[in-house]
Protein backbone atom coordinates (compact mmCIF):
# COMPACT_ATOMS: atom_id res chain seq x y z
CA UNK A 1 0.00 0.00 0.00
CA UNK A 2 1.17 3.19 -0.87
CA UNK A 3 1.92 6.44 1.65
CA UNK A 4 -0.97 8.83 2.67
CA UNK A 5 1.10 11.34 0.64
CA UNK A 6 0.92 9.03 -2.64
CA UNK A 7 -2.70 8.59 -2.28
CA UNK A 8 -3.23 12.60 -2.26
CA UNK A 9 -1.14 13.11 -4.92
CA UNK A 10 -3.07 10.88 -7.04
CA UNK A 11 -6.44 11.83 -5.99
CA UNK A 12 -5.21 15.06 -6.92
CA UNK A 13 -4.46 14.56 -10.12
CA UNK A 14 -7.41 12.26 -10.75
CA UNK A 15 -10.27 15.12 -10.01
CA UNK A 16 -8.32 17.50 -11.96
CA UNK A 17 -8.87 14.96 -14.87
CA UNK A 18 -12.15 14.06 -13.81
CA UNK A 19 -13.58 17.42 -13.78
CA UNK A 20 -11.94 20.82 -15.66
CA UNK A 21 -14.57 23.48 -14.50
CA UNK A 22 -13.03 25.92 -16.85
CA UNK A 23 -16.35 25.53 -19.04
CA UNK A 24 -18.45 25.87 -16.05
CA UNK A 25 -17.45 28.15 -13.73
CA UNK A 26 -19.12 31.11 -15.53
CA UNK A 27 -22.35 29.06 -14.33
CA UNK A 28 -21.00 29.02 -11.01
CA UNK A 29 -19.94 32.52 -10.46
CA UNK A 30 -23.39 33.83 -12.00
CA UNK A 31 -25.98 31.27 -9.77
CA UNK A 32 -23.53 32.29 -6.92
CA UNK A 33 -23.55 35.98 -7.05
CA UNK A 34 -27.34 36.18 -7.61
CA UNK A 35 -27.62 33.84 -4.88
CA UNK A 36 -25.77 36.09 -2.66
CA UNK A 37 -27.49 39.12 -3.09
CA UNK A 38 -31.32 36.87 -2.57
CA UNK A 39 -29.93 36.15 0.62
CA UNK A 40 -28.52 39.91 1.26
CA UNK A 41 -31.51 41.67 0.22
CA UNK A 42 -33.10 42.14 3.66
CA UNK A 43 -29.65 43.16 5.18
CA UNK A 44 -28.79 45.79 2.39
CA UNK A 45 -32.31 47.23 2.98
CA UNK A 46 -31.50 47.21 6.27
CA UNK A 47 -28.44 49.36 6.57
CA UNK A 48 -29.89 51.50 3.44
CA UNK A 49 -32.40 52.71 5.94
CA UNK A 50 -30.38 52.80 8.91
CA UNK A 51 -27.73 54.48 7.56
CA UNK A 52 -28.98 56.56 4.46
CA UNK A 53 -27.18 55.04 1.75
CA UNK A 54 -27.92 54.99 -2.14
CA UNK A 55 -26.74 51.14 -2.56
CA UNK A 56 -27.04 50.12 -6.21
CA UNK A 57 -26.26 46.21 -6.78
CA UNK A 58 -22.75 46.27 -8.97
CA UNK A 59 -22.55 44.26 -12.31
CA UNK A 60 -20.84 40.82 -11.99
CA UNK A 61 -18.03 40.94 -14.73
CA UNK A 62 -16.36 37.40 -15.71
CA UNK A 63 -13.02 37.48 -17.05
CA UNK A 64 -11.07 34.87 -18.54
CA UNK A 65 -7.61 35.95 -17.83
CA UNK A 66 -6.10 37.40 -14.17
CA UNK A 67 -7.28 40.79 -13.33
CA UNK A 68 -3.70 42.17 -12.48
CA UNK A 69 -1.16 40.67 -14.12
CA UNK A 70 1.57 41.13 -11.43
CA UNK A 71 -1.27 39.68 -8.95
CA UNK A 72 -2.26 36.53 -10.29
CA UNK A 73 -3.26 35.55 -7.13
CA UNK A 74 -6.60 37.85 -6.70
CA UNK A 75 -9.76 35.64 -7.23
CA UNK A 76 -11.76 39.18 -7.25
CA UNK A 77 -12.18 42.42 -7.11
CA UNK A 78 -14.55 45.36 -6.23
CA UNK A 79 -14.28 48.77 -8.45
CA UNK A 80 -15.96 51.69 -7.02
CA UNK A 81 -15.36 53.85 -10.06
CA UNK A 82 -17.35 51.44 -12.38
CA UNK A 83 -19.69 49.69 -9.52
CA UNK A 84 -18.77 46.47 -10.44
CA UNK A 85 -17.10 43.10 -9.16
CA UNK A 86 -15.11 41.17 -11.38
CA UNK A 87 -13.99 37.39 -11.03
CA UNK A 88 -10.73 35.98 -12.60
CA UNK A 89 -11.61 32.09 -13.99
CA UNK A 90 -7.57 31.57 -14.16
CA UNK A 91 -7.16 32.77 -10.62
CA UNK A 92 -10.50 30.83 -9.85
CA UNK A 93 -8.94 27.47 -11.37
CA UNK A 94 -5.27 28.22 -9.81
CA UNK A 95 -6.65 28.58 -6.40
CA UNK A 96 -8.63 26.00 -6.63
CA UNK A 97 -5.30 23.32 -7.89
CA UNK A 98 -3.74 25.19 -4.64
CA UNK A 99 -6.25 23.78 -2.57
CA UNK A 100 -6.70 20.32 -3.85
CA UNK A 101 -2.81 20.01 -3.02
CA UNK A 102 -3.86 20.54 0.73
CA UNK A 103 -6.66 18.59 0.53
CA UNK A 104 -6.98 15.57 3.34
CA UNK A 105 -4.32 17.24 5.04
CA UNK A 106 -6.32 19.06 7.49
CA UNK A 107 -8.80 16.19 8.77
CA UNK A 108 -10.20 16.69 12.20
CA UNK A 109 -12.48 13.45 13.27
CA UNK A 110 -12.95 12.53 10.20
CA UNK A 111 -14.32 15.87 8.35
CA UNK A 112 -12.99 18.04 5.72
CA UNK A 113 -11.75 21.72 6.51
CA UNK A 114 -9.56 23.96 4.29
CA UNK A 115 -6.71 26.37 5.72
CA UNK A 116 -7.44 29.59 3.95
CA UNK A 117 -5.33 31.64 6.48
CA UNK A 118 -2.38 33.88 5.16
CA UNK A 119 0.12 34.02 7.68
CA UNK A 120 -1.52 31.52 10.20
CA UNK A 121 -3.82 28.88 10.20
CA UNK A 122 -7.76 29.52 9.77
CA UNK A 123 -9.82 26.60 9.04
CA UNK A 124 -13.05 26.65 7.16
CA UNK A 125 -15.81 23.32 7.54
CA UNK A 126 -16.61 22.13 4.17
CA UNK A 127 -18.78 19.64 2.62
CA UNK A 128 -18.16 16.97 -0.07
CA UNK A 129 -19.62 14.19 -1.06
CA UNK A 130 -17.22 11.56 -0.63
CA UNK A 131 -18.62 9.10 -2.71
CA UNK A 132 -18.26 11.06 -5.61
CA UNK A 133 -15.10 12.25 -6.72
CA UNK A 134 -16.32 15.51 -9.30
CA UNK A 135 -17.65 16.80 -6.35
CA UNK A 136 -14.67 17.81 -4.83
CA UNK A 137 -13.42 20.20 -7.19
CA UNK A 138 -16.89 21.74 -7.72
CA UNK A 139 -17.21 22.05 -3.87
CA UNK A 140 -13.75 23.88 -3.71
CA UNK A 141 -14.61 25.77 -6.30
CA UNK A 142 -17.78 26.70 -4.84
CA UNK A 143 -16.43 27.60 -1.66
CA UNK A 144 -13.45 30.25 -2.87
CA UNK A 145 -16.50 31.75 -5.53
CA UNK A 146 -19.03 31.91 -2.30
CA UNK A 147 -16.26 33.60 0.00
CA UNK A 148 -14.82 35.87 -2.74
CA UNK A 149 -18.80 37.27 -3.60
CA UNK A 150 -19.26 38.24 -0.15
CA UNK A 151 -16.25 39.83 0.73
CA UNK A 152 -16.40 42.27 -2.47
CA UNK A 153 -20.06 42.90 -1.50
CA UNK A 154 -19.04 44.05 1.65
CA UNK A 155 -16.58 46.25 -0.21
CA UNK A 156 -19.60 48.07 -2.49
CA UNK A 157 -21.62 48.34 0.88
CA UNK A 158 -18.37 50.22 2.86
CA UNK A 159 -18.28 52.82 -0.59
CA UNK A 160 -21.45 53.58 -0.64
CA UNK A 161 -21.33 54.40 3.69
CA UNK A 162 -18.28 55.97 2.37
CA UNK A 163 -20.14 58.28 -0.12
CA UNK A 164 -22.72 59.02 2.41
CA UNK A 165 -20.08 60.50 4.84
CA UNK A 166 -18.53 62.29 2.66
CA UNK A 167 -21.67 63.99 0.87
CA UNK A 168 -23.67 64.65 4.33
CA UNK A 169 -21.85 66.65 7.30
CA UNK A 170 -24.87 65.55 10.08
CA UNK A 171 -24.52 62.13 10.41
CA UNK A 172 -23.15 60.35 13.74
CA UNK A 173 -20.24 59.64 14.40
CA UNK A 174 -18.78 60.96 10.81
CA UNK A 175 -15.48 61.88 11.79
CA UNK A 176 -15.15 58.53 13.26
CA UNK A 177 -16.46 56.49 10.35
CA UNK A 178 -14.76 58.26 7.70
CA UNK A 179 -11.20 57.90 9.59
CA UNK A 180 -11.97 54.18 9.61
CA UNK A 181 -12.94 54.04 5.96
CA UNK A 182 -10.05 56.03 5.10
CA UNK A 183 -7.75 53.84 6.24
CA UNK A 184 -7.78 50.57 3.28
CA UNK A 185 -6.48 48.04 6.21
CA UNK A 186 -9.91 48.12 7.79
CA UNK A 187 -11.48 48.14 4.36
CA UNK A 188 -10.21 44.17 3.88
CA UNK A 189 -10.80 43.58 7.40
CA UNK A 190 -14.15 44.16 7.62
CA UNK A 191 -14.97 42.40 4.13
CA UNK A 192 -12.93 39.53 5.45
CA UNK A 193 -14.96 39.37 8.82
CA UNK A 194 -18.27 40.25 6.84
CA UNK A 195 -17.10 36.87 4.30
CA UNK A 196 -16.43 34.38 7.64
CA UNK A 197 -20.00 35.52 8.89
CA UNK A 198 -21.73 35.00 5.51
CA UNK A 199 -20.14 32.03 4.26
CA UNK A 200 -21.00 30.08 8.13
CA UNK A 201 -24.79 31.33 7.27
CA UNK A 202 -25.54 30.52 4.39
CA UNK A 203 -23.93 27.30 4.66
CA UNK A 204 -25.56 26.32 8.12
CA UNK A 205 -22.36 25.77 9.82
CA UNK A 206 -23.03 28.18 12.68
CA UNK A 207 -25.71 25.28 13.73
CA UNK A 208 -23.36 21.94 13.08
CA UNK A 209 -20.87 20.82 15.15
CA UNK A 210 -18.69 20.66 11.91
CA UNK A 211 -18.09 24.69 12.28
CA UNK A 212 -18.16 24.44 16.22
CA UNK A 213 -15.26 22.40 15.73
CA UNK A 214 -13.43 24.85 13.77
CA UNK A 215 -13.39 27.34 17.20
CA UNK A 216 -10.68 25.20 19.02
CA UNK A 217 -8.26 25.54 16.17
CA UNK A 218 -9.51 29.17 15.23
CA UNK A 219 -9.91 31.19 18.59
CA UNK A 220 -6.26 30.29 19.92
CA UNK A 221 -4.51 30.83 16.63
CA UNK A 222 -6.01 34.22 16.37
CA UNK A 223 -4.87 34.69 19.83
CA UNK A 224 -1.23 34.10 19.34
CA UNK A 225 -1.49 35.96 16.01
CA UNK A 226 -1.84 39.72 17.57
CA UNK A 227 0.58 38.95 19.87
CA UNK A 228 3.03 38.39 17.01
CA UNK A 229 1.19 41.19 14.36
CA UNK A 230 4.10 44.12 14.90
CA UNK A 231 6.61 41.78 13.84
CA UNK A 232 4.12 40.53 10.72
CA UNK A 233 3.86 43.90 9.90
CA UNK A 234 7.27 45.09 9.56
CA UNK A 235 7.72 41.94 7.11
CA UNK A 236 6.81 43.16 3.74
CA UNK A 237 5.32 40.26 2.14
CA UNK A 238 3.33 39.21 5.01
CA UNK A 239 2.20 43.13 5.92
CA UNK A 240 -1.07 43.28 3.41
CA UNK A 241 -2.65 40.26 4.54
CA UNK A 242 -2.91 41.33 8.25
CA UNK A 243 -6.38 42.88 7.79
CA UNK A 244 -7.52 39.78 5.90
CA UNK A 245 -6.53 37.92 8.83
CA UNK A 246 -7.50 39.65 11.55
CA UNK A 247 -11.00 40.06 9.94
CA UNK A 248 -10.84 36.12 9.74
CA UNK A 249 -10.53 35.74 13.04
CA UNK A 250 -13.10 38.28 14.41
CA UNK A 251 -15.40 37.09 12.07
CA UNK A 252 -14.75 33.72 13.47
CA UNK A 253 -15.61 34.60 16.92
CA UNK A 254 -18.71 36.44 16.14
CA UNK A 255 -19.86 32.89 14.80
CA UNK A 256 -18.89 30.99 17.70
CA UNK A 257 -20.75 33.84 19.96
CA UNK A 258 -23.95 33.46 18.59
CA UNK A 259 -23.56 30.32 17.80
CA UNK A 260 -27.17 28.67 16.10
CA UNK A 261 -28.55 32.02 16.89
CA UNK A 262 -26.34 34.00 14.42
CA UNK A 263 -29.07 35.22 11.63
CA UNK A 264 -31.27 36.41 14.52
CA UNK A 265 -28.51 38.89 15.50
CA UNK A 266 -27.46 39.70 11.99
CA UNK A 267 -28.51 43.16 12.58
CA UNK A 268 -26.63 44.09 15.90
CA UNK A 269 -23.66 42.18 13.90
CA UNK A 270 -23.83 44.52 10.68
CA UNK A 271 -23.89 47.70 13.11
CA UNK A 272 -20.80 46.04 14.85
CA UNK A 273 -18.94 45.85 11.55
CA UNK A 274 -20.20 49.11 10.50
CA UNK A 275 -18.11 50.69 13.19
CA UNK A 276 -15.28 47.68 12.72
CA UNK A 277 -11.64 48.59 13.10
CA UNK A 278 -8.28 47.06 13.78
CA UNK A 279 -8.15 48.36 17.12
CA UNK A 280 -11.52 46.54 17.71
CA UNK A 281 -10.92 43.29 16.18
CA UNK A 282 -7.58 43.33 17.90
CA UNK A 283 -9.56 43.85 21.70
CA UNK A 284 -12.28 40.76 20.57
CA UNK A 285 -9.73 38.57 19.42
CA UNK A 286 -8.02 39.42 22.98
CA UNK A 287 -10.58 39.14 25.27
CA UNK A 288 -12.26 35.72 23.88
CA UNK A 289 -8.97 34.14 23.25
CA UNK A 290 -7.44 34.82 26.63
CA UNK A 291 -10.87 32.74 28.15
CA UNK A 292 -11.64 29.50 26.00
CA UNK A 293 -13.91 28.19 29.03
CA UNK A 294 -17.05 30.41 26.83
CA UNK A 295 -16.94 27.98 23.99
CA UNK A 296 -17.89 25.11 26.19
CA UNK A 297 -19.84 27.02 28.06
CA UNK A 298 -21.42 29.12 26.18
CA UNK A 299 -24.91 28.11 26.20
CA UNK A 300 -25.33 27.99 21.93
CA UNK A 301 -22.62 26.22 21.60
CA UNK A 302 -24.14 23.27 23.65
CA UNK A 303 -26.56 22.79 21.38
CA UNK A 304 -23.68 21.55 18.65
CA UNK A 305 -22.96 18.89 20.51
Amino acid sequence: MGSTKDHIKDLVHNVKKVLPLKDNLDKIIEKEYEKAFEILDEYIEYIKSKYGIDYKKPELIILEDEILKDKPSIIGSYSPIANIIIFSKKSIERAIDKLLKKYLSYIIKGREYLNRGNNSIFMYPLYINEKNEKDIRKSIAEFIIRSTIFHEIWHSIDNSILDKLEKDPTIKDRDYLLTILKDHDNFELRASAFKVIMYYLVNGFHKHKKGYICKYVNIPMGRKYVEKINKLEKDKDKKEYVPYDLGYYYGDIIVAKYGPSLKENMYKILDDIIYLDKEKAIDVIKLYGDNLEWISNDKNSNSFI
